[in-house]
């Protein structure tokens, strides 16, 4: 269980969570990354997602599910979960699916770790429960579900529902930079062979070590580290092994004495920021930096598609991600930095939404119409811990402030850009190196033409004035739409858009 947080920490959270209130606000994507559940420890044979793990995610899973689905599904016969999850605000992905799985507007990714992969199962259990409703048009709909006698099927298991979870492999997937950014990368990992350095604390090198000692004949001895290696370099391991030992173990739980977990956590916590948020090595915190990129290539994806695809993205991770990205966007040095300088406890959450005020222009079909880029906005939401009283709560990135909890869209991808890595190998303002292959994604922006002057909305990339129109060079015209101008394109396939009246060309 999450211990509580300083009353400066709670006052600033509930500051900051103040705006989430707004009933005109409309949610059009969310990222989020998300931690696995209860497991065995590290330094076992085959570490595994435990029971206890399983039935976090399936909470985090329907906590999510109370958010963003609106409500439960009317065939659910256990909205336990849902009720108790400790959220009092809703805030409806618009368009999504609410009661069957539609892999078009899902996108779930995790490490090919065990025990990432049973908890992103697990999580869906939590967002998407069994239904007999029929099945979603994404997988066949009601035809796919009715025999030519009419007999009506439905899944096993009461419905059970089938997510496509992606897993990225280290070893052959380039991709998986973006969930694990620091595992395969050579500098590094070059740079941990340094560690520890004059970047780690004195007093933890010098004091730990005998606090070990005094732990090893009553907790340790069985354990596969001898007693020479029980220092801060295996701080995350000790404190993994000894609180598995605590909640699971009945005979080695009661020989902890009291404010022991804590310091074990406590001395964890320490070393895994020293290895992954050091902000003084910026090659440190490259897990942080792939998450960046990766985020807002994500957003980026739902505004190019006006909001069809990826509504609702999941990524499920390992903690060194989180500890980064705290570092790189400075919640550990805001008015919760005592809740972003800990670990992050087994199923935590973190969430970036993508949301606008209420349109109520309506397009042509009737639907409220996709907002523009520069009326868009970000926010960022915690959660540490599945538990029934943890509370969803929305912080400042970057040093905002609580007063200013969201981020303009534009600003918001300045600042993870800054931060994150950028074309094959380059990383932010710091020039990081990544030793792996990356993935180049492209910049969002909107651009008019009013009496032949452009005017700039957004970061569009490739785009120079021509006198009366605006060029814009994409390798594909799908890419772009035009609204009130013609494309022209030239030996050199550029494309250049032209009109005597304002004409609108969108990145999208």
């Amino acid at each position: 269980m999450a211990p509580l947080s300083s009353s400066t920490v709670l006052v600033a959270a509930l500051l900051a969570t103040t705006t989430l209130a707004q009933s005109n606000v409309r949610v059009w994507s969310s990222v989020a990354w998300i931690l696995y559940g209860d497991r065995t420890p590290l330094l076992s044979d085959n570490p595994t997602l435990t029971p206890l793990g399983a039935q976090q995610l399936k909470a985090q899973g329907a906590a999510l599910r109370t958010r963003y689905l609106w409500k439960s599904s009317p065939d659910d016969d256990d909205d336990d979960d849902i009720d108790s999850n400790g959220l009092d605000d809703i805030a409806p992905i618009h368009g999504i699916e609410q009661y069957t799985i539609n892999n078009r507007q899902l996108r779930a990714m995790s490490t090919t770790d065990t025990y990432n992969i049973a908890s992103a199962m697990a999580f869906f259990q939590g967002l998407y429960p069994p239904t007999t409703i029929k099945p979603s048009n994404s997988t066949g709909g009601a035809i796919a579900a009715t025999l030519a006698n009419g007999t009506t099927m439905t899944y096993p298991l009461d419905g059970y529902q089938y997510p496509q979870i992606q897993t990225l492999s280290r070893l052959f997937n380039p991709d998986s930079i973006y969930l694990d950014g620091s595992s395969h990368c050579p500098s590094f990992l070059q740079s941990m062979a340094s560690f520890p350095s004059e970047e780690t604390p004195s007093s933890n090198l010098s004091t730990s070590s005998s606090f070990y000692a005094s732990l090893y004949p009553r907790i340790f001895n069985s354990s596969s580290l001898p007693l020479d290696q029980l220092d801060f370099l295996q701080a995350y391991n000790i404190y993994d092994y000894a609180a598995y030992h605590h909640l699971h173990n009945p005979l080695l739980s009661p020989l902890f004495a009291e404010g022991e977990l804590p310091r074990l956590r406590s001395l964890a916590s320490s070393e895994i920021r020293s290895r992954h948020g050091n902000l003084s090595l910026p090659i440190r915190t490259i897990a942080g930096r792939t998450l960046a990129s990766y985020t807002k290539s994500l957003l980026v994806d739902n505004i190019r598609s006006a909001g069809f695809t990826s509504k609702l993205n999941l990524l499920f991770s390992s903690f060194e991600p989180f500890v980064a990205f705290f570092a790189l966007s400075r919640l550990d040095a805001g008015a919760s930095r005592e809740l972003f300088r800990e670990l992050p406890y087994p199923g935590a959450v973190m969430l970036f939404e993508l949301f606008s005020t209420v349109n109520t222009t309506k397009g042509r079909d009737g639907e409220e119409e996709y907002p523009e880029v520069k009326d868009l906005k970000v926010r960022f939401l915690y959660r540490n811990s599945s538990a029934s009283e943890a509370r969803l709560r929305v912080y400042s990135l970057f040093e905002t402030g609580v007063n200013y909890p969201t981020l303009e869209f534009l600003d918001f991808e300045r600042k993870m850009g800054g931060v994150g890595v950028k074309g094959d190998r380059k990383g932010g303002d710091q020039d990081v190196e990544y030793g792996g292959r990356g993935q180049k994604k492209g910049r969002v922006g909107s651009w008019e033409l009013r009496n032949g002057k452009k005017v700039v909305e957004g970061v569009g990339e490739g785009v120079e004035e021509t006198g009366t129109g605006a060029r814009v060079e994409v390798p594909d015209r799908s890419h772009l739409r035009a609204v009130g101008g013609r494309w022209e394109e030239d030996d050199d396939d550029r494309l250049s858009l032209y009109g005597r009246e304002p004409v609108k060309a969108r990145e999208f």
